[in-house]
């Protein structure tokens, strides 16, 4: 069974790095919007606030 991270989260919004050249690099970490604004890396346990990414497009 897959363990839960905040990377798989509906809550969850990772950051980026804007280049020179216009291009975007995703960072190793981002915040959660639940219930409150929290610094998470993309591998950080979950939280009991998680919501599937993929569960919540598919209603």
């Amino acid at each position: 069974m897959e363990t839960r991270a905040c990377r798989t989260c509906k809550n969850f919004r990772l950051h980026y790095i804007k280049y020179a050249n216009g291009s975007y690099n995703p960072l190793a970490y981002g915040h959660c919007v639940k219930p409150r604004l929290k610094k998470r890396c993309v591998d950080d346990k979950a939280c009991p606030h998680y919501r599937d990414r993929e569960e919540e497009t598919k209603r």
